[in-house]
């Protein structure tokens, strides 16, 4: 898989979290993201390969507590785990919604290692888990969490089986951000009962759902190194999305293995433009949002290829344009720009490559 495609999957789903969120649902450290189409994954290289998982994977997320940063700032403060021995995964994440210029979202994730160093527990029967950091986070992190369920329900699933279990999350979590305006945040005693929260735990066998996927999608990325910008033009997991990022992803001194990943997306005032005939792709965002600027982008080497689509008793057909080490170029003084509280502005180079795909759906 390409460098682009890789972008693009990490991009995409950086959005499909935004969705989310702005909507008031705190998800940046859940794994319960809205889905990608099957198809979208696909091209993106999400799901090549991979195998339904051999056990059931116990899966912490949509939790959320308000937290004051050393700027004054409020955050909502996440927490996601999944446990999928011995690839277990630990995140911490900070996110705030932006209204100025659009809405859109500021994003901070810390990503650790933690194979065999942190552990999170869920008793079906009883509806009693936790979670703990263990050495994976240190000195970074410490989580220490306490999950209770109070209601849970199934998960329609086309093959395998999921149940969600809501309930309440409270303990220790701390955060040192190491950023400037961050601080540590959290503390010995966290509810996370932020607007829009409902800590949960998906005890997930293998649940493959239906999605539609004869749907019309426009993704992009940038070359995948230092500042990455991307676009999504189309429908994840049935929500309507027009939207720019921008992102970069650093590695912690400490501990091993851990990262930090930086992002901003606006939403609606984004706007990607697909001209077929000159194998172009123009995008803007606003003047005064979370994320500004334009690019062009088109040249490279382009793929076409068509296929037969069905949802719902309704047959259509599917084109895509697959673009690779395509020319991206932003005009002076117009590249593409997150403007951040916490990691300043994060700019993608004026010129560089990209990549993209361009889906199209007719009915047959």
């Amino acid at each position: 898989m390409s460098m682009f495609r890789r972008a693009m999957g990490r991009l995409a789903v950086v959005m499909a979290v935004t969705a989310a969120l702005v909507v008031g649902v705190p998800v940046l450290a859940s794994a319960m993201t809205p889905g990608l189409s099957a198809r979208v994954e696909a091209e993106l290289g999400l799901n090549a390969g991979a195998p339904p998982p051999a056990a059931a994977e116990d899966i912490l997320g949509d939790d959320g507590a308000s937290v004051t940063l050393s700027n004054g700032q409020t955050w909502i403060l996440t927490v996601g785990y999944i446990s999928d021995a011995p690839d277990d995964s630990l995140s911490l994440g900070l996110e705030r919604i932006v209204t100025a210029g659009g809405s859109g979202a500021e994003l901070h994730l810390w990503q650790f290692a933690t194979t065999a160093k942190s552990e999170l527990k869920f008793d079906a029967a009883t509806g009693k888990g936790t979670v703990e950091s263990g050495s994976a986070a240190k000195p970074v992190a410490t989580v220490n969490l306490a999950f209770s369920a109070t209601s849970h329900s199934p998960v329609t699933c086309a093959t395998g089986s999921e149940t969600v279990y809501s309930g309440t999350l409270t303990g220790t979590v701390t955060l040192a951000t190491g950023l400037t305006g961050g601080g540590t945040v959290g503390g010995s005693s966290v509810s996370f009962d932020a607007k829009g929260s409902a800590p949960s735990i998906s005890v997930d066998s293998g649940c493959v759902q239906s999605v539609n996927d004869c749907v019309a999608t426009t993704l992009f990325a940038s070359a995948e190194t230092g500042v990455i910008g991307s676009g999504i033009d189309g429908t994840l997991g049935g929500t309507a999305l027009d939207e720019a990022g921008v992102e970069t992803s650093t590695s912690l001194s400490s501990p091993k293995g851990a990262t930090r990943e930086d992002a901003a997306v606006l939403e609606k005032n984004a706007k990607l433009k697909w001209t077929a005939k000159t194998k172009t792709l123009s995008v803007s965002t606003s003047s005064s949002g979370i994320v500004t600027g334009s690019a062009t982008i088109q040249g490279g080497t382009v793929k076409t290829e068509s296929e037969p689509c069905s949802f719902g008793g309704t047959s259509y057909k599917l084109s895509l344009t697959e673009g690779e080490d395509a020319s991206y170029s932003s005009p002076s003084g117009e590249a593409l720009t997150a403007h951040t509280s916490l990691t300043g502005d994060l700019v993608v180079p004026d010129s560089t490559t990209a990549g993209y795909d361009v889906i199209t759906v007719k009915k047959s």
